[in-house]
């Protein structure tokens, strides 16, 4: 009797055994991001979280250039800021820009990750895998998530040290750009004082929502002009922009964001726009299913992170606390470090973008006052790579970049562009005096 029990145990233990390999076999098998790493280049990666103010948890995301980590700290190094506030880096920068899979999680063939060594961080906190233990550790202020993204990048260096050497660069996106003059700053300053040991050499700001007067006060004309509104809602609406400018100047920021939201809601009266592209569908169905990806088949291969974290592709937690910031300009920092250090900075923004339409961009880049405004204000454009793609100008360590069949969202839809952009800015082979 105890023989055939202990025969029965131990076929038991063997039939457990046995399906847990083939319910893991399954498993595997069904999660397309697992077979898209399998079948694919293993893109190698690292993922982490720092506590950047107790309470507070910040998520980095680390893929290595050409996806080894052999000879990775000879290649250049760059920090994607994501814009929103509060788009997360880890699913909306990654997959759906320049990460080496696209939303369908087919293999990008214009993924910055060749030859490039790209960091996705996910701010602020409270956004994509990043968390909060209570909703009021938000980031407020600009102030704020600078800081925030500061701390992050800094434990970065500290536990990555073979990169301080590597040249480092910003890269950012609508208020990811915003941020990135201000968190540029702050890591410069860090550096003089010698608390932060990195090769930092430039930043990029695409479709930046850096002046967002000269962003909001063209808006109303670029729709009417390419046909997304008709004459009268262009009239309207910018009678409700030009007061919103106006509000801006006297720095009536609550009497701004009330304005803001009306002249939202203006635009949108004949149907809604696509802010992100003037002419290209809704990204939001593309990215409901991104969320359901990153949530069912992704997260479960991140080991660090809590599995019981809903991920979502923007958090309206963070969004709402920096309601405030909004409208707040960070022109300051920018000719800040324009004057004051030694960094390369490209400005760059597509043709088709209706969040920062091209017109306000170019407008507010030759307002800066800066030693080299005044030559830039002459340089004469030159073609972009490749055909139509655009032009840009540059002088001293200024460059802008008009770029042609692209919206918001400059590195997916226009790559190419993107590709010459991201090759300048690294290119350390040109010599730039002050």
């Amino acid at each position: 009797m105890k023989y055939h029990t202990k025969m029965n145990l131990f076929v038991l233990l063997i039939w457990i055994a046995t399906t847990i390999c083939v319910m893991a076999d399954t498993l595997d098998e069904e999660n397309p991001y697992t077979k898209a790493l399998k079948n694919n280049k293993q893109w190698h990666n690292v993922h982490g979280y720092v506590q950047v103010r107790p309470g507070a948890h910040m998520f980095y995301w680390f893929f290595f250039a050409n996806g080894t980590r052999v000879n990775a700290h000879h290649k250049p190094l760059i920090i994607w800021i994501q814009g929103g506030p509060g788009f997360a880096a880890s699913g909306v920068g990654n997959f759906a820009e320049m990460g080496p899979f696209h939303m369908d999680l087919q293999p990008r063939n214009h993924t910055w990750v060749k030859e490039r060594n790209v960091l996705f961080i996910d701010h602020p906190v409270g956004t994509g895998f990043s968390y909060v233990t209570n909703s009021s550790l938000y980031a407020r202020t600009d102030r704020d998530m600078a800081m925030d993204l500061a701390k992050a990048i800094k434990m970065f260096f500290r536990r990555h040290k073979e990169f301080r050497r590597t040249p480092t660069y910003l890269f950012s996106q609508s208020y990811g750009g915003k941020i990135c003059p201000r968190l540029a700053y702050y890591l410069h300053t860090a550096i003089e004082k010698k608390s932060l040991k990195i090769n930092f050499k430039g930043i990029g700001i695409g479709g930046g929502w850096v002046d967002p007067k000269e962003s909001i006060l063209v808006q109303p004309e670029f729709l009417h002009m390419s046909g997304g509104i008709d004459r009268n809602l262009y009239l309207s609406s910018s009678k409700v922009a030009k007061q919103l400018v106006r509000a801006l100047e006297i720095g009536d920021y609550a009497q701004a964001d009330v304005l803001d939201d009306v002249l939202f809601s203006t635009l949108n009266k004949q149907g809604e726009i696509n802010f992100n592209n003037v002419y290209a569908p809704s990204p939001y169905p593309a990215l409901d299913e991104l969320q359901n990806t990153m949530n069912r088949y992704v997260k479960p291969s991140l080991s660090m992170v809590n599995q019981t974290i809903k991920w979502q592709y923007l958090s309206m937690g963070a969004y709402d606390s920096l309601k405030k910031s909004f409208l707040v300009p960070s022109v300051s920092f920018l000719e800040a470090l324009l004057d004051k250090t030694k960094l390369k900075i490209a400005i760059y923004n597509g043709n088709l973008d209706v969040v920062t339409p091209l017109g306000g961009a170019s407008n507010w880049v030759h307002k800066l006052e800066w030693h080299g405004a005044a030559d830039f204000a002459k340089a004469k454009r030159k073609r972009i790579r490749g055909t139509r793609n655009g032009y840009y100008k540059e002088m001293k360590r200024l460059s802008f970049w008009w770029v042609f069949g692209a919206g918001h969202w400059v590195p997916e839809e226009n790559p190419e562009a993107m590709d010459h952009i991201l090759d300048y800015v690294t290119d350390e082979t040109v010599y730039l005096t002050n």
